[in-house]
């Protein structure tokens, strides 16, 4: 077992740069055949048909009841399909999905440990990879999937490897799958391939602090065959509403529409730990004031927030983000203050955030660098590029500065990229004129002014175009809201606490900007129908718009409690955003 500061060193190289192991707990599970497609489109809840060649998705099978039989993520390319699944659950899922092959051309092999799968985790991934893939003649990074859950073939030292993007931490990151031996030499290769770049080997147990940091449940531990998809916040990213039948889609689709689990998995951060006084363990009944509510299931402490932590199965009135639990375990005599929240505990940024602060940080640098002495604004905009391609800013800055510091060369190179990203873009050829002087060349120089030029003139044009549009396309909502109003108002008349129609007709007064006229109705819609999560969304933003702070954060609290019972996650969200916001 790992030292508590080793511990914090993992994790915290997992969440500032890079991490990596070896996954044994998974294998590979190649499917394929002429039916291949339909069948697990029929057999999964997630949209199979609609994956193109390397795409991918998470998946899970369910059984009659809406209960998970298993989950894994399914890739696609060309006529196969690849599973990555844990050893623990493919017996039983492979089992599972063999009972419902009858007469399809499908064939399932399961390739057990024939292939390696390497690990690379942090946010600096991608910038580690590109530094033994990346050079003047090639962008081997360019290979590299984009998208989550997206594969791709990629070569490394000669080495074909096979890159899925995925997190089981959070952060960015990939599985890198190949042959015995070549992820060992790959790995040794990226451990020596920067030395600015910290590349830290991962422990089984800092990998258990990461997943569950990441409120990642785990087979076997915060779930099991007894537990329906919908309490599991698997249902997330697992399902597809749009697509067909499959086993279990009754009961997943009745309880998006009708109403909400009895228990769902949340977050608990204990405000307060003595592991002598309260000795939790996973599976230990969660009791306030004698009642049980709950019960735990993984439970550890994180270095990230420098709180103990639990992922735990709670009731509806119990699970209510930032309420703070007194509760006592089974056997337990003291009580324990713990903080409910929505997973994760630990969410790391995305790639375009990331970019977009290392942008922000080059950019004061920049300003601050009044001798043009300073280059380290250079290599921050060009991993905010490899990060966020088509960020047109971070090309635009990155070609003055190295203009700037006399890499002419070097700046028409990004300011070309540009170009080639955005052909319309003003600066990119302003710029290019600039660049091309300094090179001598003149006639490049003349026409990229020229280009520039008439693309100003072009865009002054579009402007005036797109604040016409933008007037017609709010005339035209705020006629169709006063039409809705005379509607709702003739519902009204007949039924007075129509909640539909009453909700209606304050939206449609938010629409037309009457926000006073709005409120009566919208607090209406919330008497009427007490779990009307979009109401207290709109109520809010009403008292928010006429600056009422203090109604607006009491309603936005209100709307979370409610929508988080009753599962409604976009309204919730939103409404924790506009909360810290104000």
């Amino acid at each position: 077992m790992n030292s508590t500061s080793s511990l914090a060193e993992e994790v915290q190289a997992v969440r500032s740069s890079v991490g990596y192991w070896f996954r044994d707990d998974y294998t590979f599970v190649r499917i394929t055949g002429a039916d291949a497609a339909d069948w697990l489109h029929s057999q999964t809840t997630n949209d199979v048909k609609a994956l193109e060649t390397g795409h991918g998705h998470h998946n899970a099978v369910l059984d009659r009841q809406g209960r998970v039989h298993g989950h894994f993520t399914l890739h696609r390319w060309d006529d196969e399909f690849w599973m990555l699944i844990e050893q623990s659950q493919v017996e039983h899922v492979l089992e599972h999905l063999d009972a419902h092959l009858f007469i399809e051309d499908v064939t399932i092999e399961a390739t057990g440990d024939s292939l390696e799968q390497f690990i690379l985790q942090g946010p600096k991934t991608l910038s580690l990879l590109s530094c033994v893939m990346d050079n003047e003649g090639a962008r081997g990074t360019e290979l590299l999937p984009q998208a989550w859950y997206h594969v791709h073939p990629i070569d490394i030292d000669g080495a074909e490897l096979l890159a899925f993007r995925v997190s089981m931490t959070g952060e960015d990151g990939f599985v890198l799958v190949g042959e015995p031996g070549h992820c060992a030499a790959i790995g040794q290769r990226l451990r020596e391939a920067d030395e600015s770049i910290e590349v830290t080997p991962i422990g089984a147990e800092a990998q258990s602090v990461l997943r569950v940091e990441a409120g990642i449940p785990q087979f076997g531990l915060d779930m099991d065959e007894q537990s329906r998809l919908p309490e599991t916040t698997l249902e997330r990213t697992t399902v597809s509403y749009e697509k067909g039948c499959y086993l279990g889609q009754e009961v997943v689709a009745r309880l998006k529409a009708y109403g909400t689990v009895k228990r769902a998995l949340m977050g608990l951060i204990f405000e307060a730990y003595d592991a002598e006084d309260l000795s939790w363990v996973p599976g230990n009944t969660v009791l306030v004031d004698g009642k049980a509510i709950g019960e735990l299931t993984s439970i550890t402490y994180s270095p990230t927030l420098d709180k103990h932590i639990a992922l735990a199965y709670l009731d509806r009135d119990h699970r209510t983000p930032d309420t703070v639990l007194s509760i006592h375990g089974k056997n337990f005599i003291n009580a324990c203050g713990a903080r409910v929240v929505v997973l994760p505990f630990v969410d790391g940024q995305s790639r375009e955030a990331r970019a977009e602060s290392l942008y922000h940080e080059a950019l004061d640098l920049f300003q601050l660098d009044l001798d043009d002495k300073d280059a380290s604004a250079i290599p921050m905009l060009q991993e905010a590029i490899l990060l966020y391609p088509s960020y047109e800013d971070a090309y635009e800055v990155l070609g003055v500065i190295l203009h700037r510091h006399h890499r002419v060369d070097e700046a028409i190179y990004y300011m070309l990229q540009l170009k080639k990203l955005n052909p319309n873009c003003v600066m990119a050829h302003t710029n290019l004129s600039v660049f091309y002087v300094a090179k001598g060349m003149i006639e490049e120089a003349e026409e990229a002014k020229a280009q520039s030029a008439v693309l100003q003139m072009q865009h002054l044009s579009d402007e005036r175009k797109a604040k016409e549009m933008a007037e017609q396309e709010r005339a035209r909502i705020q006629e169709e809201a006063r039409e809705r109003i005379g509607m709702f108002q003739e519902v009204l008349e007949i039924d007075p606490d129509d909640g539909v129609a009453t909700f209606g007709l304050g939206k449609a007064y938010v629409q037309l900007n009457q926000y006073e006229k709005a409120i009566p109705h919208l607090l209406h819609a919330t008497n009427v129908q007490k779990d009307f999560s979009a109401a207290f969304l709109d109520l809010g933003k009403c008292y928010e718009f006429l600056e009422r702070v203090e109604e607006a954060k009491s309603t936005y609290e209100a709307g979370i409690a409610i929508a988080s019972r009753k599962g409604d996650l976009m309204p919730m969200r939103e409404m924790e955003r506009r909360l810290k916001t104000l």
